[in-house]
């Protein structure tokens, strides 16, 4: 029974040195700024230009097959 409280008292202590040094460790390390960061919005602009270049493409592609065709 003495090795199994032995056992108990070691994980407790293991426990408060977490809580103790490493968590305050890891929370500094990971703090979030609390300010609001800019809103930038520029999912707009890259889904109208990436649009842009595949409807270009997809047309160059349609414009070549079609000029094969009639050759």
């Amino acid at each position: 029974m003495a090795t199994q409280e032995d056992r108990i008292k070691q994980r407790e202590a293991l426990e408060d040195i977490h809580d103790n040094f490493v968590q305050p460790h890891i929370d500094r390390l990971i703090e979030v700024n609390a300010q609001p960061s800019p809103n930038i919005d520029v999912a707009l602009p890259g889904f109208c230009y990436v649009s842009g270049w595949l409807v270009l493409v997809v047309f160059y592609c349609f414009w070549t097959r079609y000029r094969m065709s009639l050759e």
